[in-house]
């Protein structure tokens, strides 16, 4: 918190410290905000398409970190060969289907 001072008409706040204390809080957001896009994760399903929806094994889910869904369609893509991706972030509409998803790192 800025550093305050005290006279006779009460407390005054130093305008330069607290301008300094608001830049170092922007950067320290910024950077942590950058981590936070630069891990994001996200849920692929992969379907087989011969299948039927009621067979075993017609829907596998992944999880993985990425920056965007097209990263973690294509680290997911070699598992699931000949195979539909459908890329969610896991904290949307699936997000409970994370507990059961196999982690690919």
């Amino acid at each position: 918190m800025a550093r305050a001072t005290t006279s006779d008409q009460g407390t005054q706040i130093d305008l330069t410290a607290w301008a300094k204390e608001l830049d170092e809080e922007r950067d320290r957001l910024e950077k942590a905000n950058e981590r936070r896009a630069a891990r994001r994760g996200y849920l692929v399903f992969a379907t087989d398409p011969e299948s039927s929806p009621d067979e075993p094994g017609y829907r596998e889910v992944f999880a993985t970190e990425a920056k965007t869904p097209g990263e973690a369609t294509a680290k997911i893509r070699p598992l699931a060969k000949g195979r539909r991706l459908r890329t969610f972030l896991a904290t949307g509409t699936y997000k409970e289907e994370l507990a059961d998803a196999r982690w690919v790192a």
